[in-house]
């Protein structure tokens, strides 16, 4: 082989050599750059549950507000009831009137704790899914930087084999 077609393979080497490199880089910055769309759109999912999650916490939570404020007004309606029908019918009907203030308040007590309970219930529901939503963005970072750290290794690896390629071309000379 002359001087002249060595120049010609070391030549096709190294254009070969690079047209790797920038395939790898090309492949390398495509894939940070998919890594990069799939965190934003793992972002604003779990962003937008978070943000419906808390949206039907707060209506929950007016829900139940409203729901003890009618119960007040329920029992604030049954005692003034109870009260004026006792002293109306004392005499006639005291021993019903006792047994009917007694169920009355007993109604009211399994009301209020209906109440609480379903507040209680719903500050769960809101501590369980913020722990989810928060367990995803941690799942999705960590994938995201895994991704990215295979594709930084994979761009050096590409620039360590187009090295090796021009060296074995120019030792080949």
């Amino acid at each position: 082989m002359d001087q002249r077609q060595q120049q010609v393979v070391n030549q096709a080497a190294q254009e070969w050599t690079e047209a790797a490199r920038q395939s790898f880089q090309t492949l390398a910055d495509r894939t940070v750059t998919l890594q990069e769309s799939n965190l934003r759109l793992t972002q604003n999912f779990f962003q937008q549950f978070v943000q419906q999650l808390q949206s039907q916490t707060q209506g929950n939570q007016q829900v139940t507000q409203t729901l003890q404020e009618q119960g007040q007004k329920q029992q604030e309606a049954f005692q003034t009831l109870a009260q004026e029908s006792a002293n109306a019918y004392s005499e006639f009907l005291n021993s019903a009137m006792s047994f009917y203030q007694q169920t009355i308040q007993q109604a009211a007590q399994v009301a209020q704790g209906n109440i609480q309970t379903a507040g209680q219930m719903a500050q769960r529901n809101t501590e369980a899914a913020n722990q989810m939503v928060q367990s995803g963005v941690q799942a999705a970072q960590q994938s995201v930087e895994a991704g990215t750290s295979a594709a930084q290794e994979n761009t050096q690896a590409a620039g360590q084999a187009a090295k090796a390629n021009a060296q074995a071309a120019k030792n080949s000379q």
